[in-house]
């Protein structure tokens, strides 16, 4: 377990280094980010449903029930991200889903249900250390750049997800090695994806102000 938790140390200083690289000043780019995370945020009760299919009831009800609860305590949050992109002027018709969002998400699908169901751990709890850490601080850059009502996402998740955090390493805790390497491994892939996803952002809002300026 201290393993996985020096591993997610590990990833989580990569990716918020690419966040804070980030142009937020860029009322365009924040808007692209808030549609990609709406693209692959709305798949999140889908991915959690699949998973809690997939135990059994013998040695895995608990954690079934865990992830029913989850999935309720994450109904709807998609649409904070289209409110944001509502009062930032702009609508979800306006972007389209990036290739390196699918490869963020897309392979969550597989894992459950080819390798082990549990294996989505890695992703969740990658996404909600990630939210503890660059959430609060990103609002207050939004809020103070772009208005108050265009943060609503990350205001939510960063008030949210730093319970959501202990909740789910408690909860990995009580797994056997299996699944612990199979978490790791995801923690890591999914960290290299979303940083991957970051990275296209930056290049195609660079690549637009470049443009603008020739």
């Amino acid at each position: 377990m201290q393993g996985l938790e020096k591993v997610l140390a590990i990833e989580l200083d990569l990716s918020i280094k690419h966040v804070n690289e980030c142009d937020w000043k860029n009322k365009e780019f924040y808007a692209d980010y808030v549609a990609q995370t709406f693209y692959y945020v709305r798949h999140s009760t889908r991915l959690l449903a699949l998973c809690a299919s997939r135990l059994n009831y013998e040695q895995e009800q608990q954690l079934h029930l865990r992830f029913i609860k989850h999935l309720g305590e994450e109904s709807n949050h998609e649409k904070l991200a289209l409110n944001d992109l509502k009062h930032l002027g702009y609508s979800i018709d306006d972007f389209k889903e990036h290739n390196t969002t699918r490869i963020f998400y897309e392979p969550q699908y597989y894992k459950i249900e080819h390798e082990k169901p549990l294996a989505l751990m890695g992703y969740v709890l990658y996404l909600e250390a990630l939210a503890k850490y660059v959430c609060p601080p990103l609002t207050q850059i939004i809020t103070e750049l772009h208005g108050n009502r265009t943060a609503s996402f990350l205001q939510v998740h960063g008030e949210e997800d730093p319970a959501h955090v202990e909740q789910a390493l408690k909860m990995i805790m009580s797994l056997d090695d299996a699944n612990l390497a199979i978490i790791e491994k995801n923690i890591i892939q999914s960290s290299y994806a979303y940083n991957q996803m970051i990275s296209e952002l930056k290049i195609k809002w660079n690549n637009a102000h470049y443009k603008k300026s020739a």
